[in-house]
């Protein structure tokens, strides 16, 4: 009697083991992934347009948000001023911004890892 409970004990100690062997490796491969999918959503879009209005939606608790002259409307994740030209090729992860007779550069994967979502 006392051999099975030792051969359980053993068998429930493996299982364990592979257990959360494989849920580390699922949520490691779901990281990889998810730094790989968020990359790329930064660099495989393209964009041109001009910063039409910012404003506070109440409905979306009061968080900022920007309408450009194409229509679209984002929540406001860099500080755009009414006005600016945006201008953003596909494949490159410069955000050119047209203000005032200046350029600004938004490097769109460091700002990313400053927010955590590459880190």
């Amino acid at each position: 009697m006392e051999n099975k409970i030792v051969q359980i004990d053993s068998n429930f100690k493996y299982f364990m083991k592979y257990f959360f062997l494989a849920i580390f490796f699922i949520i490691l491969v779901l990281v990889i992934i998810l730094r790989k999918t968020t990359k790329d959503n930064l660099i495989n879009y393209e964009i041109s347009t001009k910063v039409v209005d910012i404003y506070r939606d109440r409905n979306e608790h009061n968080f900022l948000f920007v309408k450009y002259s194409n229509g679209s409307v984002e929540l406001l994740d860099y500080p755009y001023k009414i006005g600016d030209s945006i201008s953003k090729k596909k494949g490159d992860s410069i955000e050119y911004i047209f203000r005032n007779n200046t350029v600004l550069k938004n490097n769109l994967i460091q700002q990313a890892r400053k927010e955590n979502l590459l880190n």
